[in-house]
């Protein structure tokens, strides 16, 4: 399973909304603008991608708005959160 889904930011951080409405930053490798999230199960992470954190529990990935529509993921579960400076890998534990 892989989504991907694109933000951007201001901070360099890519931003997950917990599911009481706060929110979570991890780093995407410090650059500002528009990067890609990578949602995914592999096991393998390529090596271009640092650990930067984790995430346990029920959490939404807001992307940029296409049109009228705001594009949401929804995670639930353990994940590692890897950045680079182009994207994020968030990678669902077993």
């Amino acid at each position: 399973m892989q989504q991907e889904i694109k933000q951007s930011t201001t901070t360099g951080q890519v931003t997950l909304e917990r599911a009481d409405g706060t929110t979570v930053q991890f780093s995407n490798g410090g650059v500002d603008g528009e990067f890609e999230v990578i949602i995914t199960d592999q096991e393998l992470i390529p090596a271009l991608f640092e650990r930067v954190g984790e995430c346990d529990g029920d959490y939404l990935v807001r992307g940029l708005k296409l049109g009228a529509a705001t594009p949401v993921v929804k995670l639930s579960g353990k994940y590692v959160v890897y950045g680079n400076p182009a994207n994020v890998m968030l990678a669902k534990q077993k």
